[in-house]
């Protein structure tokens, strides 16, 4: 969420009216094994945004300025897929929805893509809410999400933003607002997603907005979330992958994914630790749980297994960070170390 002194003094009459606002919204349940959240945040964050909203950030190299915002991502530049301007666009009265840069990794499962929702009535209503951090968790130099606003809806005519396939699956996903780019009516939005192991390579992503408080019956006879906002994405650049002697674990510059063949509980309960091991022997550290030194560089992670229907245990991370692969030798989890290849 964002730091009250990012922004200028609101006057005392405009301040007790938000708070007084917030007061009534209802709490918001944790949906990804990151910390936990209090609640939805629109209004407070809706007017610091027609306050400090910016221009378009200049110098990133890979297309996803929020994620990265050093322009350290290099590794990944050439495998970002660009669509031209104005021809992934799904609109409804209200919005109008773009998608402006993709990146998947299908050797992994996990992607990112950036969004850009535009107010058409410029009347300042953000279709969404902000998941807020509890304090304790807010602003963590080494929790790369602690330091992003995730958007979140609870009340009817609200959107909630997801990744599909085929009619019917859902990619697990957090998707964070830009508030550098962002203004009142235009909001810039960065999603990580990972596809459920159900996923088929080569089958087209739906980037979606769904109204909240409405359904819709697809034709298998399934209920969802009401779309309102889709556009489909089908061609990706393939990226590089290293990975282990018996293919249980694949390194991407962008995500890592850990599977064993012989399910236990819970494989992400097990991963206390993560590191990339580089060819000079140096460790990138990724992971190390919280309760100990709380180091956390992934923007998303999803676990899934036998209890959904797969034949395996695996565990999907969205780094925050990238890696040359090329510099890398070995994964160390829990502190024991596994060789890599291409």
């Amino acid at each position: 969420m964002m730091h009250p002194n990012d922004f200028p003094q609101m006057p005392d009459t405009f301040d007790r009216r938000v708070r007084e606002t917030l007061e009534t919204l209802p709490e918001q349940p944790r949906k990804t094994r990151h910390a936990p959240l209090r609640r939805i945040v629109s209004i407070g964050l809706a007017a610091a945004l027609c306050i400090g909203g910016t221009a378009f950030a200049a110098g990133i190299s890979g297309g996803f300025p929020l994620f990265f915002p050093g322009g350290t991502d290099a590794p990944i530049t050439e495998y970002v897929t660009t669509p031209a301007p104005g021809t992934v666009v799904d609109e409804n009265e209200k919005y109008r929805m773009t998608v402006e840069s993709v990146l998947f990794d299908e050797s992994a499962g996990a992607g990112l893509v950036s969004l850009h929702l535009e107010n058409k009535s410029g009347d300042g209503v953000m279709p969404f809410g902000i998941l807020e951090l509890n304090p304790q968790y807010q602003n963590l130099p080494d929790m790369a999400w602690s330091n992003l606003s995730q958007c979140g809806s609870s009340e009817d005519g609200q959107y909630n933003f997801n990744v599909m396939y085929d009619e019917y699956g859902f990619c697990g996903s957090a998707f964070y607002l830009d508030t550098s780019r962002s203004t009142e009516n235009d909001y810039y939005i960065e999603g990580a997603f990972i596809p459920s192991g159900d996923y088929t390579p080569d089958t087209p992503l739906r980037f979606v907005a769904q109204e909240v408080g409405k359904t819709q019956t697809v034709s298998s006879g399934g209920i969802i979330g009401y779309i309102t906002l889709e556009v489909s994405m089908s061609d990706f650049e393939q990226m590089p992958s290293l990975k282990s002697a018996d293919g249980s674990i694949t390194l991407s510059p962008i995500s890592l994914r850990v599977t064993e063949q012989q399910p236990d509980e819970t494989l992400a309960d097990e991963i206390d630790r993560i590191a990339i091991k580089m060819k000079n022997d140096t460790e990138q550290v990724v992971l190390v749980d919280a309760s100990t030194s709380g180091i956390d560089r992934t923007l998303y992670a999803l676990g899934f297994g036998p209890d959904a229907g797969f034949g395996s245990d695996a565990v999907v991370y969205v780094f925050a960070r990238t890696f040359d692969l090329a510099d890398v030798q070995a994964i160390v989890l829990n502190g024991t170390e596994y060789p890599l290849s291409a």
